[in-house]
Formats: C-alpha cells, structure tokens, sequence
C-alpha cells in the first residue's frame, strides 16, 4: 500500500534519530502532491493520473501511522512556498509542467489558495473550445494541448502554448514574475523561456506597456518543492503562522 510505503520511507529518512519522533522533538511531516486536494482537511481529490485516490484522507492516515501532525499541500504550493521564503518576494507564478501542468501562486507574498483551497489548477483552464479531451474530462484544456505538442516533441509549441496560459494569469492577477519549472521545462528550459517570454511581451504591447513580466527558470528542481513542505511544517509549528 502506498501510505505503508510512505510511512516506511519517512521512518527511514528518520534513521538514528527514531526517537525524536516519540520524545516529541520531530515537528511533524510536510507532505506535497499532485492535486486537486483540499489543504485544510489534508483529503486528497480527483489527482491528476491517481482519480482513484478522490476523497482519501491522507493527513489523518499519515499522521495516525507516524505519530506527528501532517500537513498536505499541492506540489505547486509547496514549492511557491519555498521559492517565498527563498527570497522571491513580491506576487509571482510558479508554473510547473511535468507530468501535468499546474501552478503555485503567491500574491503579496503569500501563497494564495483560494476558498476552497483549490487554486493553482491552471492546466485546467478551457483554451480551445471543443479542443482534445483532458484527463480532467473537460475539452482543450491547457494541460491536454501542452502536454501532447510535447509528446509530439514540438517543444517551441508546447512553449507558446504555456505562454498563452501565463498570459492570463498576467492579465488576471497582475503579477510581476513568471517562474518556470517541472520535469519537461528543465530537461530544454531554453526554448520555454523564449516561448513563454515572447507571449508575455506581446501581450504587453498591446497594452501600450514596452515589456512584459520577467520570465525565469527555477533550477533547483524537485529540492524547492521539498524545502517548501517542510517549510510548511516550520511556519504551522514554530512561528506559529499560516505556511503561506
């Protein structure tokens, strides 16, 4: 079982210091995933190529095994999280292209997850109309058409496709950065860069601006989304505040 296997590895990653965790001392786990899923209540949804985890509560199966409180968050977050504490102050976009497409958004220098803690499910925004059919089970998705312009390997098309999709973040929200990362981007990050950028500055002169917002490359990899879950355990626990 997945969870058995989880808690195994944690215990392992523990070693020597085992007993932390029953003297009390071991904080607790951060734990970051596909989505969608809900942060508050730690109960996992429809993740994206795993629908059949929808309405498993893995903060309290994980938490009941190991013995310490749990938090869980979308991978996207987690890393938004630990690319705020990092220094990337202001409001930025964290998009992660991998084996799906999703986002970490931070506005003011928080993480903003929305109402229902749903936010960041930007691949599964509709941009062409009757377009392929997404594993969502919705049409032209951002997710489907990026995905399969990669799987096609027509990387310069997967890139502009991502740049239309910042580029509505951009117009939704404002933001000042566009932050790239995940698998795909980082094995070419290059032409994403320029694709992503030069959507950006397009949509910025049509609206009589001389650039768009700065594009960057986040190449710490899967490392960022691990200091930010464990930096969502540390601002719950020790400062005493929100993780975002």
């Amino acid at each position: 079982m997945v969870v058995e296997a989880v808690t195994g590895l944690v215990r392992s990653c523990l070693g020597p210091f085992g007993e932390l965790a029953e003297a009390g001392s071991l904080l607790g786990v951060g734990v970051a995933l596909p989505g969608p899923l809900d942060h508050v209540r730690g109960v996992l949804h429809r993740v994206t190529g795993f629908p059949g985890w929808d309405g498993f509560p893995l903060r309290d199966a994980l938490g009941d095994r190991l013995g310490v409180p749990v938090v869980v968050d979308k991978d996207t977050n987690a890393a938004a999280v630990g690319l705020a504490v990092g220094g990337a102050g202001g409001s930025f976009a964290y998009l992660h292209l991998g084996t799906g497409l999703g986002a970490g958004l931070v506005i003011g220098g928080r993480v903003h997850r929305g109402a229902r803690t749903g936010a960041g499910e930007f691949g599964h925004q509709v941009v062409q109309l009757d377009g392929p059919r997404c594993e969502c089970g919705d049409r032209g998705c951002l997710e489907a058409l990026c995905l399969s312009a990669v799987a096609r390997g027509e990387t310069e098309r997967a890139a502009r496709v991502l740049g239309v999709g910042a580029g509505n973040l951009v117009g939704l929200l404002d933001i000042d950065r566009v932050l790239l990362g995940g698998r795909t981007v980082l094995a070419d990050p290059e032409p994403f860069i320029r694709g992503v950028s030069a959507e950006l500055d397009a949509r910025a002169r049509r609206e009589g601006l001389r650039e768009g917002v700065a594009v960057d490359v986040v190449r710490q990899g899967e490392r960022v989304v691990a200091e930010g879950a464990a930096e969502m355990v540390l601002g719950a626990r020790v400062f005493g505040r929100g993780e975002g």
